[in-house]
């Protein structure tokens, strides 16, 4: 970083720390404040969140159902930051009780191959908070994948945020074969799945009855490493994290490459799909997930 960039990573690190001390009611207060104002002012979002209610509930809501849905979409989005800046002063021990673990045999039984594991999740409740959440559920270094950020301040804290508690986190660009090794290796690593994809690397899928293109780039590492697939997603619940895994996801072998890759990243979706529905009031749907239409030729 740049010393420009030092000084702004200071003051962002001040701040967090000065919210931080704040009790967890106010930041609650504030960020519905804050979800509200999102929503009026923002009508890109606010008008792409609307249609994906409607896309993935098609005739359950009516125009003010699907208002309020939305409005308690951008409460909760707003709060993940705020919840996770309460978190960011506070030990593993001080934080442990806030966070539940269900179906943790799930991974238990996948890591007896010794096969790696991917855990896949998505956007649904508090996902930054999973790196706390992981030494509860018996990881040690685990990995994630992530995005990184444009700005090199808020990328130093994030990083530094996410692996206070062990995690190593890898970024997207050029991982494919660090990814591989770990996952040869036994290692367990974390990714999100539920973006959309160009066509040009990405797979048509069914999501929420309608048709979605998906990244590919997961079933291609799980058909080359044979690691075991495990969903897990965390929620809130009242003033708790439910962290919940789900069983692995049998990977499918037809003998045609590209068949194993649709069938693959389907059966990825529609876990993704299945997690969401257990607490859709807690999910992303401010991303365009059905911006891509299927590439055909006229």
């Amino acid at each position: 970083m740049t010393a420009k960039d030092k000084i702004a990573y200071q003051v962002i690190k001040l701040v967090l720390t000065f919210l931080g001390m704040l009790p967890r009611k106010v930041l609650i207060f504030l960020s519905d404040i804050l979800g509200l104002v999102w929503y009026r002012l923002d009508k890109r979002h606010r008008t792409v969140a609307l249609e994906n209610i409607q896309t993935a509930y098609p005739e359950k809501f009516s125009t003010s159902q699907a208002e309020r849905f939305a409005k308690a979409v951008f409460k909760h989005i707003a709060s993940i930051p705020f919840e996770t800046i309460w978190f960011y002063r506070k030990s593993q021990q001080a934080m442990a009780p806030y966070f539940t673990v269900k179906g943790q045999t799930h991974l238990e039984k996948a890591r007896q191959n010794n096969r790696g594991v991917l855990l896949l999740t998505c956007h649904l409740g508090n996902f930054e908070l999973f790196v706390a959440a992981s030494p509860i559920a018996g990881m040690k270094s685990p990995y994630g994948i992530y995005r990184k950020f444009d700005y090199p301040p808020l990328e130093h804290l994030m990083r530094d945020m996410r692996q206070r508690f062990g995690m190593v986190m890898i970024p997207t660009g050029g991982a494919t074969g660090k990814i591989d090794r770990i996952l040869r290796d036994g290692g367990i690593v974390g990714t999100l799945f539920d973006q959309n994809a160009g066509w040009y690397n990405g797979v048509v899928t069914d999501f929420f009855g309608s048709r979605a293109c998906s990244k590919n780039s997961l079933a291609k590492i799980v058909l080359r490493t044979r690691a075991a697939v495990v969903p897990v997603f965390m929620v809130k619940e009242q003033d708790m994290y439910v962290m919940r895994f789900l069983p692995e996801i049998p990977l499918q072998r037809t003998g045609c490459p590209i068949k194993d890759i649709e069938i693959n990243t389907q059966n990825y979706v529609s876990a993704v799909e299945s997690m969401v529905r257990q607490c859709p009031d807690q999910y992303f749907w401010v991303h365009n997930r059905w911006k891509t239409k299927p590439f055909s030729r006229i």
